[in-house]
């Protein structure tokens, strides 16, 4: 409501004052609106039970809204050069007073959403794609602002399409991170928190457990990550301790990791296994003398 009922004063702002900055502010206002409602949207469905068909349920559907905020922020980055652009040769005439007035209002209700969201985009890539579009409105709302102030004072008109350029600019260094952490998901990268080195080196400790490969690890949304791994066990294991080892392993995964979907396959012979993916963290940390390499 905040933001559906400041995105109409913006128009009218905008088409009133002849404010580029303004315009592209209620742009901005209007995907805003757009991307908390497909937040919402992707967590209602994120919810929906897994079915033989999505045997994951519909967890990625966040990581799929995050993506489709991410790049509409990037397309009205576009559209804002595209119109700053004709303005540089004729900067028309607008009226610095109104820019401030709306702007100062649009200002206040940003930091009311931003305060809002911030807390729920620490734990969720969806919400964070949502609160970093108020966050870019929010500078918007300051670069209306010093437009307004600079056309007031000194009459540069020509300080509208400058600063618009500038909102652009920053909404595309604030969405680039995110663009990175979706695409990082997507790719099925190891996650960013997680050192492989020190989880297999934890796991392959275990009594009974000789070599861990095959290593696979990837998110599958915010706060739900998976691990695969072939376990090696030692040949003159009883066979009644195979359990105890599997426990020990998944307890180590879950609880020291905070890993929720573990899948470990055992073997006790490497005959037959075509996977031959392992981390190398024994022999990293002998080639560094003693110190460990960077998680990748």
């Amino acid at each position: 409501m905040l933001i559906g009922g400041y995105m109409l004063v913006e128009i009218v702002g905008g088409l009133v004052s002849g404010s580029l900055a303004l315009l592209a502010d209620a742009a901005h206002m209007f995907t805003d609106a757009g991307a908390i409602a497909l937040a919402l949207f992707a967590m209602w469905m994120s919810t929906r039970p897994a079915s033989v068909e999505r045997t994951f349920g519909y967890h990625r559907t966040e990581i799929l809204a995050a993506l489709a905020n991410a790049l509409s922020l990037w397309l009205i980055a576009g559209w804002i050069f595209f119109e700053a652009y004709h303005r540089f040769s004729e900067p028309p005439e607008v009226q610095g007073p109104l820019m401030l007035i709306v702007g100062g209002i649009g200002l206040l209700v940003n930091i009311a959403v931003v305060f809002i969201l911030h807390r729920s985009a620490e734990h969720s890539i969806n919400v964070e794609a949502a609160f970093w579009h108020v966050v870019a409105d929010l500078m918007g709302s300051v670069g209306v602002i010093v437009s307004g102030v600079l056309v007031t004072v000194f009459g540069w008109w020509i300080a509208d399409p400058i600063l618009s350029v500038l909102i652009g600019l920053l909404i595309l260094a604030s969405s680039w991170s995110l663009v990175q952490k979706v695409f990082q998901v997507l790719l099925q990268a190891t996650p960013d928190r997680l050192d492989m080195y020190e989880v297999c080196s934890r796991l392959e400790s275990t009594p009974g457990v000789t070599l861990i490969h095959d290593v696979h690890a990837w998110t599958v949304t915010s706060g739900y990550e998976v691990l695969t791994a072939h376990v090696l066990l030692d040949p003159a294991l009883p066979g009644d301790q195979v359990d105890s080892v599997l426990r020990r392993l998944r307890r180590i995964a879950s609880e020291d990791f905070e890993i929720r979907h573990i899948t470990l396959q055992v073997e006790q012979s490497v005959d037959g296994c075509t996977e031959d993916h392992h981390v190398g963290h024994l022999e990293a940390v002998q080639r560094t003398g003693g110190r460990r390499l960077l998680p990748f």
